[in-house]
């Protein structure tokens, strides 16, 4: 991706994702009109989406034409051998930012305008933050368009000898590949914005109302100990015996 285009692209990503997030089912449409009623990590949870894209798959996608074609990636309009390595580093330092950036843009926007994207608002918020930046980017490419189209150094390109054509060589597959991961990427984590917050893991809880008693729950009841009971004792008969040993029972 060119080097002076890649924040703008970024942004616009960004404001993107936010409309994305705004219409996904546990937000309702509502971005910070809903944010009071969502836990801490419900509200955090797509702002670190868009961070992971951010740094795993955008910015990498930029770092790559800035280390492997420089001269290519700022459209051999300057020597990049003067251009000191701590340049490069801002420059993907930027590039990573600027997403999180144009989401943070669009949860400003959208808090200004009541929480919610509708309507011709939603439309007109989209051609600020994502129409704008996109728009700008493509007319900028298409006036370099021939440069960008050679595969050769600055030094090349400015003496007009041992230039390629990008298309069907090794930097027209590599912008082919980085391209078709970053609509990977960017599709994944829409489909992870979309999706529903799991039941009983960081959605609202429901609170009772004010003035409602807590239900009282049942006690359990305390399993009674029986005894035993004692065996009957069978009644002995009891015998005279008179004197001499002889029983007193008649003859």
């Amino acid at each position: 991706m060119p080097a002076f285009v890649a924040p703008l692209v970024g942004f616009a990503l960004g404001a993107l994702l936010a409309w994305f997030s705004a219409a996904a089912p546990h937000r309702l449409g509502a971005l910070r009109a809903a944010e009071p009623r969502l836990t801490p990590g419900a509200r955090d949870r797509p702002l670190a989406l868009v961070s992971l894209f951010a740094c795993l798959v955008f910015a990498p996608v930029c770092a790559y034409f800035l280390v492997f074609a420089p001269d290519w990636s700022f459209a051999y309009l300057v020597d990049t051998r003067h251009i000191p390595s701590a340049v490069d580093l801002v420059l993907i330092l930027v590039d990573a930012a600027s997403v999180p950036a144009g989401f943070a843009a669009a949860h400003r926007l959208a808090g200004s305008a009541g929480g919610r994207w509708t309507g011709q608002r939603s439309v007109r918020a989209l051609a600020v933050l994502a129409g704008a930046p996109l728009s700008f980017s493509l007319l900028a490419v298409l006036a370099l368009s021939r440069r960008f189209a050679l595969d050769g150094t600055y030094q090349q390109v400015e003496g007009d000898f041992g230039v390629h054509p990008v298309a069907g060589g090794p930097l027209g597959y590599a912008l082919l590949w980085m391209y078709t991961m970053l609509a990977a990427g960017f599709a994944v984590t829409v489909t992870a914005l979309l999706r529903r917050e799991p039941a009983g893991g960081g959605g609202p809880k429901a609170e009772p109302a004010p003035g409602a008693r807590p239900r009282a729950v049942p006690s359990e009841r305390a399993p009674e100990v029986v005894s035993p009971r004692p065996a009957p004792t069978r009644p002995h008969r009891r015998l005279g015996v008179g004197s001499g040993g002889r029983s007193n029972r008649p003859g």
